[in-house]
């Protein structure tokens, strides 16, 4: 029975992860600050034996040092996203930065396997599609300061392997693409689906960035969770970067009107949209994101299994059923 240690596990995945671990028969330890994710995200595993959770910051090097012992693996999810212009970045590269440098440095001390999450985010404005985790980077102006999050994660897969190749960490970087489920954020942090089906089950305008055009491959967190033990369990990814969401592309302008139809509250659709200018500043959108998943689908066997329609509507259901 391996012993694991869940970073951000009171978030989207990470509690939906340890749903999963547990099933499985792992002994999962699992920490969050709880600054995004929410202590009702996993209450229901509280009780169970084989967990424990421990409120504490990845940017606490002694707490990750202690927690670490006895740890075969390590899944680092906690992570810090700057959204918008006005919002500030220090953080992003405070938590992101020093915090996976934190659970690096933990793994090395204790001889623990890492499995680091990334993100999409890092492809940036790359134009060859599908997105290929060989592929070439491309970022924008250094001045803009949206870029912080991917610049930060980015930092975390260097740094990734780096403690691979300089001191033989064992590591795994996994590219989240997008993804939901009832447990997400329902603010732009957890993508615009969320914030969709709220905004249209409380019959508000829908906003949206821009005219909507931009395409997305949004996925449902049990395929997300999939990949991540599929990468967990799987020796073949040591020293890989994964790809890890679903490749269905659907406008955000489609979107919307998927949402509303499957949502059927008898209300009109209401959309508000709002130049990227006033939330983003000179910060030019990405305008497709679509993942290459044969990498994933040759090493660990991953395919995903929900479509966006049927994702959107299992989130509504349980949604509603708590209403």
């Amino acid at each position: 029975m391996k012993n694991i240690l869940v970073t951000g596990v009171a978030g989207m995945i990470g509690s939906h992860l340890i749903d999963v671990l547990l099933e499985k028969g792992y002994n999962v330890i699992g920490i969050d600050n709880l600054s995004y994710g929410k202590l009702e995200n996993i209450k229901h595993n509280l009780d169970n034996s084989n967990f424990k959770f421990h409120r504490v910051d990845v940017t606490d090097f002694n707490a990750m040092a202690i927690l670490a012992k006895d740890v075969e693996i390590i899944v680092h999810l906690a992570a810090f996203k700057k959204i918008g212009e006005n919002d500030a970045a220090m953080p992003t590269f405070d938590i992101n930065g020093k915090g996976t440098e934190n659970v690096l440095q933990a793994a090395k001390m204790w001889g623990c396997k890492v499995i680091y999450a990334s993100t999409s985010d890092v492809y940036g404005m790359s134009p060859d599609l599908p997105l290929n985790e060989d592929g070439d980077l491309l970022l924008g102006p250094s001045m803009i300061r949206r870029w912080a999050y991917a610049v930060s994660k980015l930092y975390g897969e260097q740094m990734a392997f780096a403690y691979y190749h300089d001191y033989n960490v064992p590591v795994v970087v996994i590219r989240y693409f997008g993804g939901f489920s009832p447990r997400s954020s329902f603010a732009w942090s957890g993508g615009h689906v969320p914030i969709f089906i709220r905004s249209i089950l409380n019959n508000e305008p829908v906003i949206i960035h821009g005219d909507g055009s931009q395409t997305r491959s949004m996925g449902f967190v049990n395929d997300l969770v999939s990949g991540t033990v599929l990468a967990m369990e799987n020796e073949n990814a040591i020293g890989e970067i994964i790809n890890i969401g679903n490749d269905e592309e659907l406008s955000v302008f489609d979107t919307a009107k998927m949402v509303h139809e499957i949502a059927n509250t008898g209300h009109e659709l209401k959309i508000n949209f709002i130049p990227m200018a006033e939330v983003f500043g000179k910060y030019k959108d990405i305008m497709r994101r679509i993942p290459d998943l044969q990498k994933a689908k040759k090493i660990l066997g991953y395919e995903p299994k929900v479509k966006l329609e049927e994702a959107i509507r299992l989130t509504i259901k349980e949604i509603n059923s708590k209403a």
